[in-house]
């Protein structure tokens, strides 16, 4: 049993850092690759590693000249029953970024634009040792496993995808993929971390079963140790991808595992890249036109997963699935809804969304 957690992480590094995007993408998504030796730390495919990250220092300087403070002085936690120096303390454990409702109460003034609270802090009245009940709590992220810890005994591995964003009229990077993607120095920093349970997003008990996996973006990181641990196991069951991006020369995130398994025949993969033709393609537009064999693939007892954003992907994808319920296997709507919810209760239909 894992004995680390979010009060207890294992202190790790980074051993790889690998950019996974070409120099014409839009985007920067790293192949990381952390040291767990001496963790005792397990691992199945399907799980997610939380990280505790670090505030940018330039971040936590801005809020210290802001509330004329050195960063020396000491600050008890009651969260924790912990103290730490008030560096420290906003270095690690401080949500910087979103203001608390108990903070903007501390202000003359609602802020008129989207701010920090390091941006906000020289307008608000309060003393330091009030910091702990008025900040949020630098929370965990969490990204899931890209890898299996059979052929990677004391690794893990994640595909992560760098986030910055225009608020406020400045440019702001998303703490977590900031600090692992930007900040971390490879071999040396410090990376908290422990194991988030799947809670059912698995492969499944029978090696025999087939599985397809939709997964746009860096929703294929799971489905990199799906694979990992059939091939190990060599289980027999079809595995079939559907993979999404903007670019396949910038954006094919592990094009050489995934080709060299499709030429190998362990593996059916079907590509969407979006900005590549004229019409924009996605993975439901691919689900739509392979349709006969993936109603085939479900009625033969085919496990269906689908990772990545829920917000319009996820909702997209379970549509499309539906439709195609309904044309292949001449279902009214209500039935290709019910056929769905019987996939769900029979742990068939697994998502992992954010």
């Amino acid at each position: 049993m894992n004995q680390h957690n979010r009060f207890n992480p294992f202190s790790s590094r980074i051993l790889e850092r690998t950019l996974l995007t070409g120099s014409g993408s839009t985007k920067k998504t790293y192949h990381l690759a952390l040291d767990l030796a001496g963790s005792g730390i397990a691992y199945n495919p399907g799980d997610s590693i939380a990280i505790l990250p670090e505030n940018d220092p330039a971040e936590v300087d801005l809020f210290l000249k802001a509330a004329q403070c050195t960063g020396d002085e000491p600050l008890f936690d009651p969260r924790s029953q912990t103290e730490y120096s008030l560096r420290d303390y906003l270095q690690c454990k401080a949500n910087l970024h979103k203001p608390s409702p108990a903070f903007l109460r501390k202000l003359p003034s609602p802020p008129l634009e989207d701010k920090t609270v390091s941006e906000l802090v020289a307008g608000a009245a309060f003393s330091y040792q009030e910091i702990p009940s008025l900040l949020l709590p630098l929370l965990p992220r969490f990204y899931s496993i890209a890898s299996s810890q059979h052929l990677y005994p004391n690794e893990v591995h994640l595909t992560v995808a760098s986030v910055s964003y225009l608020a406020g009229g400045k440019i702001r990077h998303g703490v977590g993929t900031h600090f692992l993607c930007d900040r971390a120095t490879v071999g040396a920093t410090k990376v908290p971390l422990y194991i988030q349970s799947s809670h059912g997003f698995s492969l499944p008990a029978d090696p025999h079963a087939s599985i397809i996996l939709v997964g746009p973006g860096t929703g294929v990181a799971p489905y990199r140790a799906f694979l990992q641990e059939r091939l190990f196991k060599q289980a027999p069951g079809g595995n079939w991808l559907f993979f999404g991006e903007r670019h396949r020369k910038h954006d094919f995130y592990y094009a050489d595992f995934w080709l060299a398994l499709e030429k190998e025949k362990r593996l059916r993969l079907d590509l969407a890249f979006s900005r590549d033709g004229n019409e924009k393609v996605y993975v439901q537009h691919r689900m739509w036109e392979n349709r006969k064999d993936l109603w085939a693939w479900i009625e033969e007892g085919a496990y269906f997963y689908v990772c990545g954003d829920a917000k319009e992907m996820a909702k997209d994808v379970e549509a499309m699935l539906q439709r195609i319920f309904a044309s292949e296997g001449g279902l009214s709507e209500e039935e290709a809804r019910r056929k769905i919810k019987a996939l769900r209760m029979e742990k068939r239909y697994l998502a992992d969304v954010y």
